[in-house]
């Protein structure tokens, strides 16, 4: 694919989390359709990683913690003062499990993880997702013009209430953000959407445990887990001028689990 003539040729995407699984696949895919990648993560070497995978030249790894607001408004600076603008933003950083969260716990029996668990776990949790996602999209959208596209990952887990109480919690809450966001956001020219993956094969489910992922693949209409690749593409209709009349909703590639 010509970096001159890809779905997302001459843009500028901003993807958190791109160090591996879903936003090192979204980084890929998108470079490979012509956008220059200014690829985060909380481990910089890992987005630095990502950025030597990269189709074309001009692509650039920061570091950072999403829920660090300083953080991001450097990071953001950085990009205005690299190119002057930014046209895809992918709030992607995440994960499922913390320390302190009481899973371990909870799986061996000893009570429910929402008894065992901390309140610095939950409040870490909903500042991961939720809060990077706002931080985030404030900042994106001060270098973005009309055209401009923000997608935020929720999850099946915020739809249903699947999973452990406090990522179901911040990824249900990153879903509201979305619906809130796009009404703001529409007077700009600037569309928000959000992807719901449900079980797909990634580092971050590579460490659920056997016991709980098997029922929920049998569960699945399609009988198997998901790729990142196949979110990446979600991620690119949402990003290109494609899905130009979409804005405030979510997609959810979840191989049948959850329909609507």
């Amino acid at each position: 694919m010509s970096r001159e003539t890809g779905r997302l040729a001459g843009k500028v995407a901003c993807i958190t989390g791109a160090g591996s699984g879903l936003g090192r696949a979204m980084a890929l895919r998108f470079a490979e359709e012509g956008a220059t990648i200014a690829a985060q993560d909380l481990r910089e070497e890992a987005a630095d990683e990502t950025v030597k995978l990269l189709d074309g030249d001009g692509h650039q790894a920061f570091g950072g913690d999403v829920c660090d607001e300083g953080d991001m408004v450097s990071m953001f600076a950085q990009i205005h003062g690299t190119w002057g603008c930014l046209d895809v933003q992918v709030n992607n950083a995440g994960v499922s499990r913390l320390p302190g969260d009481g899973f371990d716990e909870m799986m061996a029996g000893q009570g429910s993880q929402m008894s065992l668990m901390g309140y610095e776990a939950f409040s870490k949790m909903m500042a991961i997702h939720a809060g990077g996602t706002f931080l985030g999209t404030r900042e994106a959208v001060k270098l973005m013009g009309e055209g401009g596209s923000v997608i935020t990952l929720s999850s099946i887990a915020g739809l249903a209430g699947w999973g452990p109480v406090h990522y179901a919690s911040a990824k249900g809450a990153v879903l509201g953000f979305t619906r809130a966001a796009s009404r703001e956001l529409g007077a700009m020219g600037i569309r928000i959407n959000a992807i719901a993956p449900g079980v797909i094969d990634t580092p971050m489910t590579a460490d659920v445990d056997e016991a709980m992922l098997a029922p929920m693949v049998m569960m699945t209409p399609l009988r198997r887990q998901g790729t990142a690749e196949e979110i990446a593409a979600t991620a690119l209709f949402l990003a290109s001028s494609e899905s130009s009349f979409i804005t405030g909703q979510w997609i959810s590639p979840n191989g049948g689990l959850i329909t609507i």
